[in-house]
């Protein structure tokens, strides 16, 4: 062990390891960018695409249809309500039986809970009144049939029509046709924008679809359409229009550059 008395440390090394400790990270950070430069340099760029969207269109005759009728009451208790409710609702039901409908009725919805009016016409005072309100939903398998189910409920107790909705039984097996042209249409634009560039049309990436709009024609909100002339009330008439069912489909292609 060597003798003799203790030295104190040069006060210039813990400068230098200062300076190392700062420089250090910069010559790591700048050499590690070079690294990733050198690396996405050697990367080849992404192969070209080619995105088209094709779109179709099916029209179908409407071959069924929802009705959906409405029976309320308004009573100053709500178990009044509810009664004169039940009356009327029990007639309605009773009226669609014997049009052969009652397997094809079921409640849509129901409600009893207070409501607020004038207390007269003309007076700025409010009463508290209790409404007991049901809607029955409806299938009809013949188009031709609503009108007249319309007019008999309304006149056995229903008290309005909450809405009509067409529907046409085909529209599935119409809404895969239509994909299959909007999906061919896409292909030859492709096609065709591909030899307009010059190339050739290479895989698909990618393809998906959409159809815009409800393969229904809904009629919410209808009010009864009878009217009257000379004192008869004329029969209400429903004529649907054609229901349209839209596709689009989306595509995207890998482009082969030609020579």
């Amino acid at each position: 062990m060597p003798s003799g008395p203790l030295r104190p440390m040069s006060r210039t090394r813990p400068r230098r390891l200062l300076r190392w400790a700062i420089v250090l990270p910069s010559v790591l950070l700048t050499l590690l960018g070079g690294a990733s430069a050198a690396a996405r340099a050697q990367q080849p760029d992404p192969p070209p695409v080619i995105e088209t969207v094709g779109t179709a269109e099916r029209r179908l005759l409407p071959d069924r249809a929802v009705l959906l009728l409405q029976v309320e009451a308004r009573a100053e208790s709500a178990s009044t309500a509810a009664s004169e409710h039940a009356r009327l609702l029990q007639r309605v039901r009773d009226t669609l039986r014997v049009l052969g409908l009652e397997r094809e009725t079921s409640h849509a919805s129901y409600y009893v809970g207070p409501t607020f009016e004038p207390a007269r016409p003309g007076s700025t005072g409010m009463q508290r009144l209790y409404v007991a309100r049901s809607v029955l939903r409806v299938l009809l398998t013949r188009v031709d049939a609503v009108g007249g189910v319309i007019d008999a409920a309304l006149a056995r107790g229903a008290t309005g029509v909450a809405g009509v909705q067409f529907e046409a039984s085909s529209a599935a097996r119409a809404r895969r046709e239509a994909i299959a042209d909007a999906a061919a249409a896409a292909r030859a634009d492709a096609e065709a924008l591909a030899r307009a560039m010059g190339g050739t049309l290479g895989a698909l990436v990618s393809t998906s679809t959409v159809s815009p709009n409800d393969p229904r024609q809904p009629m919410d909100g209808f009010a009864r359409a009878a009217g009257i002339a000379g004192g008869t009330v004329m029969p209400t008439q429903i004529t649907p229009s054609d229901i349209q069912v839209h596709v689009a489909v989306f595509a995207r292609w890998r482009i082969r550059p030609g020579p």
